[in-house]
């Protein structure tokens, strides 16, 4: 669809396609140390940390990687909470060559040893607080080397803890920085080939897949992203490094359109960085722009409010269940949130209510949405930026500079577009879509097809080329911002005993967005209580996955091939709501 020439949609002052460095990621770190040496980068517990300093502690455990023997190819997982060590971590890993692999700390251990196995995982970096995970379940793995830090440490290298009660391969984060170099070197990296990560994301049959995400695809999305959302174009410096420079430079006409120039915002984001959205936009996006971000360790609502007028944050991103919160509390009146340019809402789309609640409350905000995906490298499409853009209700804005959506029969029957309007599987491609599923060649050949990377999403686009999503990726929830997958619930109510028939769906919450409720046929000669089926499957599940509700039924409404229809049960938890709330 072309409509370049829509100034509602696009900035007229930007290239219709953009021109793509072929650098790794590591430039990106590299270009802002060395624009903005002394501009806080990150803020955790008041503890300030510029960028200089990340690129410089990124630089010494990338050389401490290197003298370990590791390289292209070399998969390090990290089995850490948010904090400035995983920062450091990961950039490090990036300037290495090796590839990162994200693991959620607060997962079961046997999803942990999946996780380590599938994704070929010779270095593993953890807490002290969760070493114990990896000690328990060290022999069941391929790990060679555990790298430990605490939050002692916290970012500096002084006080590296105890390492003497654990094994002879396992050593100090910061005692490795502390005894390596600065030095910059070549990995020898291809951007378009060599991968800086792996990220799991669930499925909804059998085990989590691993998605090749190239130096390529993370920079590519990050481009496209802040030349959509800040009319700038990306530069090479002598050094290798990479950076941002605005289109418009008379600044006072930018900031007429846009929310924060280069260099001058402040963000607050909610999401962990061992999520594919914390990389993203806490790592990484505001990295290139920047911007200083307020790292969190959980997402408070009081001290989420008290922050944002305590920091003047100008950039805030949550999901819908977040803004529900904030937006209702009790003592949001109590604050100033005028410094607040910009609200970023994802995971799951806004209904107009919500929509007019964020405006209310923050006033001097551009409110937007966005859709993407761990395939996609997050992004696919996103609300227009500029304040004269047009906007549209309950979409999820345009696609991205070169990204094409198109919508096809969800039948799986055809690849020919259907017309504007039609609702369908959403089918994207683009240069930030992924390489593939590790060691999984037939799960990649059954999303990409010549190219188009098959969601799984039904959407519809219309005259404008504007998106707006029907229904999430395979039945999958969220639950207060976290992916909850049904199969793995229903999975485990079917190992117990008493279940016949199982379906979880996501049951809309004001509170949380969803809670994952389980709908249950029981056998009649063994009989079990809500109470004792829900701590079965809870008891083996993270704590965000767990079942909040079961509804035991004679019967679950079925197709005539026998698949569940999950569409009724939402259907009927929907009506209930309705009832209720008149």
């Amino acid at each position: 669809m072309n409509n370049w020439n829509d100034d509602r949609i696009f900035n007229q002052d930007m290239p219709r396609s953009l021109d793509y460095p072929n650098v790794a990621v590591g430039a990106v770190m590299k270009g802002s140390a060395e624009r903005f040496p002394d501009r806080d980068a990150y803020i955790y517990h008041d503890q300030r940390i510029k960028y200089k300093e990340i690129y410089r502690e990124s630089l010494r455990f990338a050389n401490a990687l290197r003298r370990m023997g590791v390289g292209k190819g070399t998969v390090i997982s990290t089995h850490l909470p948010t904090c400035p060590q995983y920062i450091v971590a990961f950039y490090g890993i990036a300037l290495s060559g090796a590839t990162y692999s994200p693991i959620n700390p607060y997962m079961p251990e046997n999803d942990v040893v999946y996780q380590l196995n599938n994704s070929d995982t010779k270095i593993v970096i953890t807490n002290e607080s969760l070493a114990h995970v990896i000690q328990s379940t060290y022999s069941e793995t391929k790990l060679e080397k555990v790298i430990v830090t605490g939050n002692q440490e916290m970012f500096t290298n002084k006080d590296p803890i105890d390492m003497s009660h654990y094994e002879e391969n396992w050593y100090s984060f910061a005692e490795l920085k502390r005894a390596s170099t600065e030095e910059e070197f070549d990995a020898g990296i291809d951007p378009q080939n060599d991968l800086i990560q792996i990220a799991y994301t669930g499925g909804t049959t059998g085990r989590p897949k691993g998605v090749m995400v190239t130096h390529a695809n993370l920079v590519n999305s990050i481009l496209q992203n802040t030349a959509w959302g800040y009319a700038a174009l990306p530069k090479e410096l002598d050094n290798g490094g990479l950076i941002l420079e605005e289109v418009e430079k008379d600044k006072e006409r930018y900031l007429s359109n846009y929310s924060s120039l280069i260099g001058t915002g402040t963000l607050l984001s909610p999401s962990p960085l061992f999520h594919v959205s914390g990389v993203f936009g806490s790592i990484m996006y505001p990295i290139i722009l920047g911007f200083t971000t307020i790292l969190i360790d959980r997402f408070i609502p009081e001290k989420f409010l008290e922050d944002i007028e305590r920091y003047q944050v100008t950039h805030i991103s949550g999901a819908p269940a977040m803004w529900n919160v904030l937006c209702r509390h009790p003592d949001v009146k109590k604050y100033n949130f005028d410094s607040i340019r910009n609200v970023g809402s994802g995971s799951a789309p806004l209904i107009k209510e919500e929509m007019k609640l964020i405006m209310k409350t923050f006033p001097n905000a551009t409110v937007g949405e966005g859709y993407g995906l761990t395939e996609a490298t997050s992004s696919v499409s996103s609300t227009i930026p500029f304040q004269s853009g047009l906007r549209k209700l309950g979409s999820v804005g345009h696609p991205l500079y070169d990204t094409q959506v198109k919508i096809v029969s969800s039948d799986g029957e055809s690849e020919e577009a259907l017309p504007v309007g039609k609702s369908g599987e959403i089918c994207v491609k683009g240069p930030q879509v992924m390489k593939g599923y590790y060691k999984n060649p037939e799960g990649t050949k059954e999303v990409l097809k010549d190219g188009w990377l098959h969601t799984g999403d039904i959407g519809v686009l219309d005259e404008d080329g504007f998106l707006t999503v029907v229904d999430r990726k395979k039945d999958m929830l969220i639950y207060n911002g976290y992916n909850v997958y049904p199969t793995r619930l229903e999975d485990l109510l079917f190992q117990h005993p008493a279940v016949v028939n199982a379906a979880v769906i996501g049951k809309p919450s004001e509170r949380v967005g969803e809670i994952p409720k389980a709908f249950v046929v029981m056998n009649p000669n063994h009989p079990v209580s809500e109470k004792e089926l829900m701590e079965f499957v809870n008891n083996r599940v993270v704590h965000y996955s767990k079942i909040r509700e079961v509804e035991f039924v004679k019967e679950l409404p079925l197709t005539p091939a026998g698949k569940i229809l999950k569409r009724v049960l939402r259907d009927q938890e929907k009506k209930k709501l309705e009832v209720t709330e008149k």
